[in-house]
């Protein structure tokens, strides 16, 4: 990764809102992305939910959560390069790098850029 981009990937500011389910994360590039916390848990990128090795992971396109598995609870940053969820449900084996975070950016501009 150049370094370029890498600093487009990491986070100048992060505000997590429990209440109203809400990840602001502004990028040190000026970009604003803002993520709904439960779509976030479809995309834990653990070995358990996606799989590894291999193995199947637990989590479908189809998989239905229940309110517990998308209510956050705490969020760790975990170095300089990933958030660490914690779940009500007890699941925190997920770390989201800033990278991930980047590229599932739910805005408009990154979605047309992703259907490019």
């Amino acid at each position: 990764m150049t370094e370029p981009e890498r600093e487009r990937a990491r986070p100048a500011e992060i505000t997590v809102d429990p209440e109203s389910g809400l990840l602001r994360i502004a990028w040190r590039d000026g970009h604003e992305s803002l993520y709904e916390l439960a779509a976030l848990r479809p995309h834990c990128p653990c070995a358990m939910c996606h799989g590894e090795g291999g193995r199947q992971g637990l989590v479908r396109e189809d998989t239905v959560f229940s309110a517990e598995q998308t209510t956050l609870v705490d969020m760790k940053e975990v170095g300089r390069y990933a958030l660490q969820p914690v779940w009500a449900d007890g699941h925190d084996t997920g770390f989201f790098t800033f990278r991930l975070l980047r590229a599932l950016c739910p805005c408009s501009v990154c979605g047309e850029a992703r259907a490019r």
